[in-house]
């Protein structure tokens, strides 16, 4: 396997798996708002996400960033809680989504230095640390894409199928999120 292909899988399991739900709660938070139709915004929202979770481990890895891990889980943590309730608080859609793009990018921040510490351990006296970093990332891209369909179609089918009203489920969801999350805090 090459090294291109190492980083790339690393980044697609740092998204699809069940130690990874910390990250699935916030996706699922931040695209539940969405309708199945929107697919086409998730894009973006998946693309602002990678952008600044690479930006900020990048930053951690070559040192510029140095912020305590213990801090960071937590925050990741608030980042999922706060965009939970935005999704109980914020009545009006347009308004939501926008929320969620600025969400996407700036907690996304965040959430990249959490993987800070162990990304900087796997590669250590490696002297193509970008090349890792971007085939990291770009796995990143593409299983947060996958999830997001899945939460997009999830979501529509108990909207479409099941008949569910679209308030009801973004109630509900964000409550269980923000229930486990507090659980999670405390």
């Amino acid at each position: 396997m090459n090294d291109f292909q190492l980083y790339f899988r690393l980044g697609l399991e740092h998204i699809l798996n069940i130690g990874a739900i910390d990250h699935i709660l916030f996706l699922t938070a931040l695209i539940m708002v969405f309708k199945i139709t929107e697919w086409r915004k998730l894009f973006w929202l998946v693309s602002l996400f990678t952008i600044a979770h690479t930006t900020s481990l990048m930053l951690s890895v070559y040192g510029v960033l140095k912020i305590d891990g213990a801090l960071i889980e937590k925050l990741i943590l608030v980042t999922i809680l706060i965009t939970a309730l935005s999704n109980i608080w914020v009545k009006n859609p347009k308004n939501l989504h926008q929320l969620h793009y600025y969400f996407s990018f700036f907690f996304g921040l965040i959430h990249g230095l959490g993987f800070a510490k162990d990304f900087k351990m796997m590669i250590a006296g490696q002297g193509k640390k970008l090349f890792s970093l971007l085939s990291f990332a770009l796995g990143i891209e593409v299983a947060q894409i996958f999830l997001g369909l899945l939460i997009l179609l999830f979501f529509g089918l108990l909207i479409n199928t099941l008949k569910y009203s679209k308030r009801e489920v973004v109630l509900l969801f964000s409550g269980l999120i923000i229930g486990y999350t507090l659980a999670l805090l405390i």
